[in-house]
This record gives structure tokens, sequence and C-alpha cells, in this order.
């Protein structure tokens, strides 16, 4: 007898409410019936629910799954659609190429197929429009989020918050605590600076609600803070979609409200006190007794942060190296520009050269990059990136954006439907409201009838707004596809090639014999390098 295969299945919803808990339900009956159906023996289903799939942080079951892969515990995985597995791009890469080393099989039921090799290029396509789909939406809720912000119909402050507190969601001021934010603020406009205040606080008796010293962070914050003066500030923070954290707005997004919090120091003490505080912090003394100046021009290179060392782990910095006939830059490991090489160097005489510094296991042996070489190396791998899948990028691109029209088609025919469902409604109402008025109906019935009315036509009312939604994001797939056929088109062009793959890239690893280029939605390349002499190396693409 044939033994049975064995399968697990994978569940996700993104939110915890009824709808979503109904779908997870859904999700795993169905999951069931197919393995069923198909003969094979379930082993375990892997469910989370209430967790986003653009990120694979504190999905323990996926996590889980993800891990189990690498054991013999089952040969297939049931899941309903790509999007129920991941809407990150480079996640799902992840997922694909460990399912492939560790030879599993992924079954979408939905479509009743497995997946298979020849679909990387449409489901890499599509996981792409996933996790645009979900930029989509993360931006609306941002929106949302700002909209009632705008309002300024109530203020959210923390426990943290000093000299207020939130009485059945009205805020109000803390008598004891605002005395020594008051406090504060007149040892500020007497030019006293926070480091003083904070020592000034605890030989006044004031402690922080842990019975601990204040920090001079906190009076910092303090006198910083409008919201002493009875001005809020909101949407300063915004979930960001593609670091999953919470990050902080520009200043020309905050929203302020005036007089909207009772004040607790005056305008003029508050803006006396912020402008002392500016003119000491324009400049301040490092470690080694340097003047810095706040607010200096950051490096805009795409590539630094990115390039790391295989040896040491180190960064690679950008440096230029002077020279009689043409400046050129390098990238070398920050390990070996601050001490030198670990090992002795056979070039200079009799083979001595000490280290700059004294340490154990100092200094780095690694490569230096040149920038010019590093430029063609990512024209090279732009060509053969988008050359490689050129006509199947556009075929498939065609495909999809033909599908995207018909389903635009389709949506526009159910919106003309439910439209004139919802005028039929309208029109039965105003008929209704005539006979009640010329007393042909009684009010029970009436207000029985009506009800009835007012519910269809609030269902057809969200109908159409779903619609609605559905379309916009339909507009931004076919958006999505114009940039990719875009990009294709640049790779003619040097520069445009250079900089949009530098774009797409994640990670440099670097090692003496070979790098690893990541890419975002390319996954991982391998680059073998020979050293023909000290000054010239010759770089092979490993596809």
């Amino acid at each position: 007898m044939e033994e049975k295969l064995r399968a697990v299945y994978y569940c996700r919803v993104s939110t915890d409410d009824e709808n979503q808990l109904t779908s997870i339900v859904n999700q795993k009956e169905e999951s069931t019936k197919v393995i069923e159906e198909n003969h094979w023996q379930l082993i375990d289903g892997y469910v989370d629910e209430g967790r986003s799939g653009t990120t694979t942080k504190r999905r323990d079951e996926y996590n889980r799954l993800f891990k189990d892969m690498e054991s013999d515990k089952f040969d297939i995985i049931v899941i309903k659609t790509q999007d129920r597995l991941m809407r990150n791009t480079k996640e799902w890469y992840f997922f694909i190429d460990k399912l492939v080393q560790n030879n599993k099989k992924l079954y979408f039921y939905l479509e009743r197929k497995f997946y298979s090799p020849d679909d990387a290029l449409i489901t890499g396509i599509k996981a792409i429009l996933a996790e645009d789909y979900s930029r989509s939406l993360s931006k609306n809720i941002n929106n949302a989020h700002r909209k009632r912000q705008e309002k300024g119909s109530s203020v959210i402050i923390t426990s943290k918050t000093w000299g207020y507190d939130n009485v059945n969601k009205q805020i109000v001021v803390n008598d004891k605590e605002a005395e020594m934010v008051r406090f504060i603020y007149e040892m500020a406009e007497q030019n006293y600076g926070s480091r003083t205040i904070a020592k000034m606080l605890q030989d006044h008796g004031y402690y922080n609600h842990d019975g601990n010293k204040i920090a001079e962070q906190t009076v910092r914050r303090i006198i910083r803070s409008p919201l002493y003066k009875g001005t809020a500030v909101m949407n300063v923070l915004h979930k960001d979609f593609e670091t999953k954290r919470t990050e902080r707005n520009n200043k020309d997004k905050w929203i302020y409200h005036d007089h909207i919090v009772p004040a607790i120091v005056s305008e003029e003490l508050w803006d006396k006190a912020n402008k002392l505080m500016d003119a000491r912090s324009k400049t301040f003394i490092t470690e080694d007794f340097k003047m810095k100046t706040i607010g200096s021009k950051k490096n805009s290179n795409p590539l630094t942060s990115k390039i790391e060392c295989g040896l040491c782990g180190s960064t690679y910095w950008r440096s230029t190296a002077v020279s009689e006939k043409k400046n050129k830059i390098y990238w070398n490991c920050s390990e070996y520009v601050q001490r030198g090489r670990r090992t002795k160097n056979n070039r200079s005489p009799k083979g001595k050269m000490e280290p700059k510094y004294e340490v154990s296991n100092a200094g780095c042996d690694n490569i230096h990059l040149k920038e010019e070489d590093l430029d063609d190396l990512i024209y090279q791998l732009a060509q053969k990136i988008y050359m490689k899948s050129k006509e199947d990028i556009y075929s498939v691109a065609s495909a999809i954006l033909k599908q995207v029209i018909n389903d635009t088609s389709e949506i526009e025919q159910q919106e003309k439907s439910v439209k004139c469902e919802l005028e039929k409604q309208r029109t039965s109402r105003e008929i209704l409201l005539d006979r009640y008025l010329d007393g042909k109906i009684e009010d029970d019935i009436y207000r029985i009838k009506d009800a009835k009315i007012k519910e269809r036509m609030t269902e057809l009312e969200d109908a159409c707004g779903e619609l609605a939604a559905k379309k916009s994001s339909i507009s931004e797939k076919q958006d999505r596809l114009k940039e990719l056929e875009n990009e294709i088109k640049m790779i003619a062009d040097y520069d445009m090639s250079v900089v949009n793959i530098k774009n797409h890239i994640e990670q440099i690893m670097v090692y003496p014999e070979y790098m690893i280029f990541r890419f975002d939605i390319f996954g991982e390349i391998k680059i073998e390098v020979k050293k023909i002499n000290y000054r010239k190396k010759e770089y092979n693409i490993c596809l």
C-alpha cells in the first residue's frame, strides 16, 4: 500500500474582529477538507490570528512553520492563497527558497494547484502587488488617523505626562505636579541648564513617580513641550509600513491645537525658556573636546551602511584617495581604516608592518573596493537581472493588466447594479412616505417597512464604498505595473540602471574571494572575486 503524503495547513487573518475570526474558522475547515479529499495525512495546523502578513515578527505560528520546514515532519503545506501566507515580497522569496531547499511542496487550495518553479515570476509579481495593496491600506489608515487629529476632538496623554491627569476623558491640571513644572520654567527663564535644574529639583524635594531623581532629559522634554502653554501637538508619530515601526513625522506634518488644554505656564514664559535653550544647544563639546554643530550634513550615498565585512562584521566606509592623476573613491572596511591590517603586509620592506594600535585581534585583512569597479559590477547586475526576465515580465505584466481591466469592468458593472437598486430603494421609500401621509398605511406598518428599506439602503451604500475601494486598489496595481515596465526600459541607461539597482540593494557582504548581494525583490546573487594583482580584481556574476 502506497504511503500517504503528510500535510499541514497554514491560516492567517490580520485582525481580531468577529468577521475575521469567522474567516479563520472557514480557512481551517476548508484546509482540512482539501487534505481529506486528496487522501493526505493531516499532521498539524499553524494558525496566526490578528497578525499582519507584511512582516514575520510576532507571527509565532508562521515562524514555527518556517522552522519545521527543516525537519521531516511533513511533505506538503496547504494554504488558501499566496497573500494568506505573505504580503511581503522579500519574505516571500525567503520562504520559497527554504521550501525548495528542503524539498517541500506548497498547495494553493483555492486555485487547486501546487507551486512550481515555473510560477516564480508570476508569484513574485503577485507578492509585489499584495505588498503594494497593504502599503496603500496602511497609507489610508494613517490618513484617517490624521483627519481625526485635525478635528482635535480629544487629547491623549500618557501616565508619564507631568502636570496633568486624565479624568473621564478630560485633561485636568494636577496641582501638585504643576508646581514642579512652573518651577522648571522659572529656572529656565533665569538661563539655568537642564542638568542644573534637575539638581535643583532634588534639593527642593521633587522626585519622579518611582521616588528617584528626576533626569535632565525629563526636564528638557517638559521645557520643550508646548502642552504646558495649552497647545496640543498631534500627528507627531505614524506607523511606517516599510520599517514596521512607529516613527516621527516631519514637523511640517504636525497638527497644532492652541488653548485645547488648561495652560500651566504663560506663552511668554514658555517662549523665553525655549529661546534660551535654543541659544545653548546650537553647539556642544564631544568627548574628545571638539566642538560639534548639530545638524551636520548626512551622507546621502545609497550604499552607505549597506556594505559589510564578512571577516570582522564591520561596516565599509567610503573615502577618496588623492593622487596626482585622479582622485579615486574606495570602499574600505572601517576596522582596517582605524587599525590597519591584522596580518603583516608582504609588500612592505622585509614584510614588516606594525599595526596602528597595539590591540589583540585588531585590524582586518579584507579586500578594498574601487567605486568605479563597484558601479560597473552593479550595471552588469542590472543587465542580467532585467534582461534575463524582460520578455517574461512583459508577458506576465500584460496578462495581469488584462485581468485587472476585466476586474475593473466587472466592478463597474456591479457598481452600476448596486446604484440602480439603491435608487429603486429611495423611490420605494418616497412612495411609502406618500402613502403614509395620505393615510393609506398605518403607523406600525409604515415604521416596519421604512426600517427595512433604510437597512437595505445602508447595506447598498456600504457595498458602493467597498466597490470604490476595490477600484482604487486596482488603479494602484496598474500604476505599479507601469513602474515595473518603466524600470525595465531604463536598463539601456547606465546611470539609471546603477541608481535603480542600488535602491534595491539591502546588503552587500564582502569576503576576500566573493561577495553576496542581497536585494529586496531579487533575492541573493553571489559574485566571485579573483585578485589579479594588488590594485586590480576580476568579478564574475553567479546567477
